[in-house]
């Protein structure tokens, strides 16, 4: 654990890093398979982002600190390479018990970012699906943040950006060709969805990264490099992904 995170780790209790640990090792299949050195600066990073984050519910619906938990580790595991600990922009999250609907729409959603009310918005069933099933490429987590990732970027300095400016465009140059191939059906490590644009491209090639990282590499091997080189972090390595 660097220095900063060994500071930070002074000032929080030892029930709530032991309280997050056992919740991440129940929930998170990325973090139970971490040597114990990542561990302990996951469990200070995951309190971090909850306790500099706003988190909302529905009226009604209970939201415990298990679930802020599990939904905070889906940031620190995206961010596990990099230096960027909390969002700035949206860093208020409101979880519904189910799909929601904007008013006066139809459409139902698991996960949006809202840049108009700079909110992060879950259904909390989707959240747990996507934990629970660990290797599917879809956890709604992983891929709402990311986008929020991509747009706070886009609004840093550049010297304070989350990613570094060469590798992101690079990997935009590849992604780009990526997307007439996945919208013609034929790039099958990508969902569908993942032919809208770069950015869900972003998302859903981030899901697939975490989710199935072998698969990932087998298919498209310098597209997953690209894609570890961004994050600064490599998944097959279990135990010592960064």
């Amino acid at each position: 654990m660097n220095i900063k995170y060994s500071v930070v780790s002074l000032f929080l209790k030892k029930s709530s890093k032991q309280e997050c640990h056992e919740v991440l090792s129940k929930w998170n299949t990325y973090y139970a398979e971490l040597a114990e050195k990542h561990q302990e600066s996951f469990v200070v990073r995951t309190l971090l982002f909850l306790n500099n984050t706003d988190f909302k519910a529905k009226e009604g619906f209970v939201l415990t600190t298990e679930m802020k938990l599990v939904i905070s580790s889906a940031f620190v595991q995206i961010t596990f390479g990099l230096t960027q600990d909390v969002l700035s922009i949206f860093n208020t999250i409101f979880v519904s018990p189910s799909s929601y609907a904007y008013a006066g729409s139809n459409v139902f959603y698991n996960g949006d970012v809202n840049t108009a009310t700079q909110r992060v918005n879950f259904s909390w069933p989707a959240v747990e699906e996507g934990f629970v099933i660990a290797d599917d490429s879809l956890n709604i987590a992983i891929h709402e943040f990311s986008h929020c990732l991509i747009i706070e970027n886009a609004k840093k300095s550049y010297l304070a950006r989350t990613f570094n400016e060469n590798d992101l465009n690079e990997w935009k140059a590849l992604a780009a060709k990526k997307i007439p191939l996945i919208r013609e059906g034929n790039y099958k490590i990508f969902r569908d969805y993942g032919g809208t644009n770069l950015m869900e491209l972003f998302a859903t090639t981030l899901e697939t990264f975490f989710e199935q990282p072998h698969e990932f590499y087998s298919y498209a091997p310098t597209f997953y490099r690209m894609t570890a080189k961004v994050l600064k972090q490599d998944p097959r390595n279990k135990k010592n992904p960064k």
